[in-house]
């Protein structure tokens, strides 16, 4: 077979040698390993990224639950000192005064009346009392037996309810107190709070959803 000298010459001319094929296999080598060193920090660079990212949410949880434990507190505080206000005699927040010392120094049903009137009190207000009397309570309350402390607030309650609306100077008063409270207190002599029980007759009246016996 007769060769042609110029067929010899192309891959010379195109750059297909041995040299230049060794060339840009190592080249491609270097570019993978480049790149998958790059991925691997970019990897690393995520995971701490995302390791910061979960410590200070876990920060952020931890000092939103400090700022609600100490709005709870300043509330209970703030009830326990309206409860000193109204029901007792002269009482200081500050003060370790014993339950049996406390018995004495309680306000007659005529003078927590007249305080719930005068301090303008609202049914939101004595039902945070009322709540706040059962929550220190040692026993289950009911109609039947309740706290000495809750009965001297609803027998006043009752006495403010008695008044004509446009007679009582405190028109924050609904007139309703006494008897929205005592049936709250009787429906807990069976276990139930009142509260889910309107709960859940809110989402009944959004849904339609009825009990079926």
């Amino acid at each position: 077979m007769k060769i042609v000298p110029h067929l010899l010459l192309w891959p010379v001319v195109c750059g297909f040698t041995s040299e230049n094929s060794s060339r840009s296999s190592s080249d491609l080598a270097r570019l993978t390993s480049s790149g998958t060193a790059t991925s691997a920090e970019d990897a690393l660079a995520l995971l701490s990224e995302a390791k910061a990212l979960r410590q200070e949410a876990s920060m952020l949880q931890e000092q939103l639950n400090r700022e609600k434990e100490e709005r709870i507190r300043k509330e209970r505080e703030k009830v326990d000192n309206l409860i000193d206000l109204l029901l007792f005699h002269g009482m200081n927040p500050e003060s370790n005064t014993s339950e049996e010392s406390k018995q004495q120094l309680l306000h007659t049903e005529e003078q927590v009346a007249q305080l719930l009137i005068s301090k303008r009190m609202s049914f939101d207000m004595v039902n945070q009392c009322f709540d706040r009397i059962v929550e220190q309570a040692n026993r289950p309350q009911s109609i039947d037996s309740c706290s000495p402390l809750l009965s001297l607030l609803l027998d006043a309650a009752c006495q403010v309810d008695c008044i004509e609306r446009k007679e009582n100077p405190n028109k924050r008063w609904n007139g309703r107190v006494e008897r929205d409270l005592r049936k709250k207190l009787f429906v807990l002599g069976y276990g139930i709070r009142i509260e889910d029980v309107q709960k859940k007759d809110a989402i009944r009246s959004i849904t339609g959803e009825k009990d079926y016996f």
